[in-house]
């Protein structure tokens, strides 16, 4: 979450879609007190987290709102769209189907390559796009404006392939695709060594 709130320019207007307990917009907005902040979830339940620490703080620049996904900041101005914590192919739903904002903060949970073609097609380009290793798990983030976007099929599947975070998700994978291709069918196994080539092509 630190490295997520660390790419959010200061001094913009934040949508937080799919916030739930909003820790990243509740300080983004404690530290950026003159710009508005809204926090939207399609569950009441657990935008209501985010409503009742937002509260307690005495935040006045913070507003929560339930929703699917961009429908419910459509009415306000914002500057960047962070989408966090949710699966890929949700985040292509919002981007697919709503207005197009000119700043992007996402770290989608799985699917990274499908969102990448998404990005593409819509054309949003990614000026940073990297992982994060925390607590066991990578995390990719993908920091995007409007813009032309052509990536390659080692971009699409990885990223910018930088990093030392990156590094440790390349030992992770190099071991975890050599272990797959001693299960799987000779179909299945060429697919693997394709993508274990490409991984390591750089």
């Amino acid at each position: 979450m630190s490295a997520i709130l660390a790419e959010i320019p200061k001094g913009k207007n934040l949508a937080d879609i799919g916030a739930d307990h909003g820790y990243i917009s509740i300080n983004y907005a404690i530290n950026n007190p003159n710009n508005l902040v809204v926090a939207s979830d399609i569950s009441k339940k657990s935008i209501e987290k985010a409503y009742l620490s937002a509260k307690k703080l005495h935040l006045d620049n913070y507003i929560t709102t339930v929703g699917d996904g961009l429908l419910p900041i459509q009415h306000y101005d914002i500057d960047v769209i962070l989408i966090s914590g949710m699966g890929g192919e949700e985040i292509i739903k919002i981007i697919n189907n709503e207005k197009k904002y000119p700043f992007y903060i996402l770290s989608p949970q799985k699917n990274t390559d499908k969102v990448r073609q998404c990005l593409s097609e819509n054309n949003i380009c990614p000026i940073k796009d990297y992982k994060v290793l925390s607590d066991g798990k990578f995390y990719d983030i993908m920091v995007c404006k409007q813009g032309e976007y052509n990536p390659s099929e080692y971009e699409l599947l990885f990223g910018c392939g930088s990093g030392e975070d990156f590094c440790e998700y390349k030992k992770f994978m190099n071991k975890n695709l050599s272990d797959l291709t001693k299960k799987v069918s000779d179909n299945e196994k060429v697919v693997l060594i394709n993508k274990l080539n490409l991984l390591n092509s750089k």
